[in-house]
């Protein structure tokens, strides 16, 4: 590899400086990366690049560094296969899905659809699984078609929302601390127009067997669902609510730092979008979204949840894909969002493990 082969970095309106977001140094947030001047690399060089640079840890430092979070454009990214093939170069294992809400397709080796929801509804800010006890390490995006307008990846610092929420709400944060947090997911018996619109099916239904009976279906998804609940519900017309009791405000292991690790933002932005703030939470899209609650079941008060919401998009990033675009997020520290667009827009996802804890639990003496 010669002198200039190599990634260098760039800036780009919106970045935020690691020192606002609770960070111990200042560093562009999120790093940015492109070929060096007068270098095009190949697929296989960018492979290798990102292989040399990964196996050697200098990339992970510099995520750290950088709030968790970068992007590298400029690379000759053009179908799944080739996202596949870059983002194995991490490597990382491939984490498997439990219980996942929203529709995907799997396109290439663990690389998926991200969301298959319509356009024109917004995702809210969110941790990949933030509500599970089963939740990927780091996740990977690709941009193979931009679309006419919109249809930004917003991003947030996970560390700079606990660190803005303990400024602004410290006694919500107690109160997270000590009690955690409650979703409950509701699956129906087909998918819906929704960006939580997967079936008990799709969700849990990977083991059932077109001519199984209804006891042995309904066996083997409880099997999937007890992978990270023992709280679930069947219901009436054959829907399926699932309950996770889990903890929100979670140590970085890596930085040390507090992290606001969860979907309530999401789950509040989703139930607030649809019209579904009060019960029975079924919405305009006529799938159920109801707000996340306190761990011990009470109600958590709206203006805490409005404030959450609030923080946590004043603190986005947007990045504004380019064709060949590759995100890697730290999904510890990092949330992520999507905005409305027009026109066609193939952005792609791919989830992953890692073989350390990230994140840990407070105890009663910190």
């Amino acid at each position: 590899m010669s002198e200039h082969q190599h990634l260098e970095a760039f800036t780009f309106a919106g970045q935020q400086d690691t020192i606002n977001l609770g960070l111990d140094t200042s560093a562009p947030f999120p790093l940015a990366l492109k070929p060096a001047d007068g270098w095009s690399p190949t697929l296989e060089e960018s492979i290798q690049t990102i292989k040399k640079l990964s196996e050697s840890g200098e990339l992970f430092e510099k995520v750290k560094k950088h709030g968790g979070a970068v992007l590298i454009r400029g690379l000759p990214i053009k179908t799944p296969q080739d996202y596949s093939d870059v983002a194995h170069a991490f490597g990382f294992a491939a984490h498997e899905e439990v219980g996942r809400p929203p529709l995907r397709t799997v396109l290439a080796k663990n690389v998926k659809t991200a969301n298959e929801g319509p356009p024109e509804l917004p995702i809210w800010p969110h941790n990949e699984y933030g509500w599970s006890t089963i939740n990927p390490s780091w996740l990977t995006f690709a941009c193979l078609h931009t679309p006419d307008s919109g249809g930004e990846t917003p991003i947030t610092s996970s560390i700079g929302l606990a660190t803005a929420l303990k400024k602004k709400a410290p006694a919500f944060v107690e109160k997270l601390l000590q009690k955690g947090v409650k979703y409950v997911y509701r699956y129906g018996l087909e998918d819906v127009k929704s960006n939580t619109g997967t079936s008990v099916i799709g969700a849990y239904g990977q083991h059932v067997q077109p001519d199984d009976g209804e006891e042995t279906r309904r066996k083997k998804i409880e099997q999937e669902v007890k992978r990270h609940s023992d709280r679930f519900e069947w219901h009436d017309d054959g829907s399926l609510s699932v309950t996770h009791i889990v903890p929100i405000i979670r140590k970085h292991d890596d930085t040390g730092l507090t992290t606001w690790f969860g979907n309530v933002t999401s789950a509040w932005g989703r139930s607030k979008f649809h019209g579904a703030t009060e019960s029975p939470y079924r919405g305009d899209d006529d799938s159920y979204h109801p707000p996340p609650e306190y761990g011990d079941g009470t109600p958590i008060e709206k203006e805490y949840l409005d404030l959450a919401l609030e923080l946590a998009e004043s603190l986005q990033v947007l990045v504004k894909w380019e064709v060949g675009d590759i995100v890697l997020l730290d999904n510890y520290a990092v949330m992520h969002s999507r905005s409305p667009w027009t026109g066609k827009r193939t952005v792609l996802a791919a989830l992953w493990d890692d073989d350390r804890t990230r994140i840990s639990d407070y105890s009663a003496q910190d």
